[in-house]
């Protein structure tokens, strides 16, 4: 198996694992009232620090897996480059995921694959993709 597709296989896992261990260790402000979550966030920082932490490394994996597949799949195929199978099993697997992160997850979900979409692509466009046509 190819080396790329093993990482960023990696990247799926530990990108969901991360995003959903946060959606599920951030208290809900809609299940309790506003006083209990702000005295779950006052008295208990370290959950709340943790939830954080998980969250930006699921969304910065989720990122880096985003520009591989921007590097690797979409400028090949408007380069009429060929593409690989594995780099698109890759690609559909993402699009996967992020349709599973945000069904199960929906604000956290929604809020980790909107930036990790922003800064995959803000990462791609760091002078390989589009300088070279300008």
């Amino acid at each position: 198996m190819n080396n790329w597709i093993v990482r960023k296989l990696l990247l799926i896992i530990v990108g969901n694992i991360c995003i959903s261990g946060s959606a599920r260790t951030i208290p809900s402000p809609f299940s309790i009232s506003f006083s209990e979550w702000l005295g779950e966030l006052i008295f208990s920082p370290f959950s709340i620090l943790g939830a954080t932490i998980l969250f930006i490394l699921g969304f910065l994996a989720l990122a880096f897996l985003v520009k591989g597949i921007i590097l690797k799949v979409i400028v090949p195929y408007l380069n009429k480059m060929p593409i690989y199978p594995g780099e698109t099993v890759i690609a559909i697997c993402t699009i996967c995921s992020f349709i599973l992160q945000i069904v199960l997850h929906p604000l956290i979900g929604f809020l980790g694959i909107i930036l990790a979409i922003t800064y995959g692509i803000m990462e791609a466009n760091e002078g390989k993709v589009y300088d070279r046509n300008s």
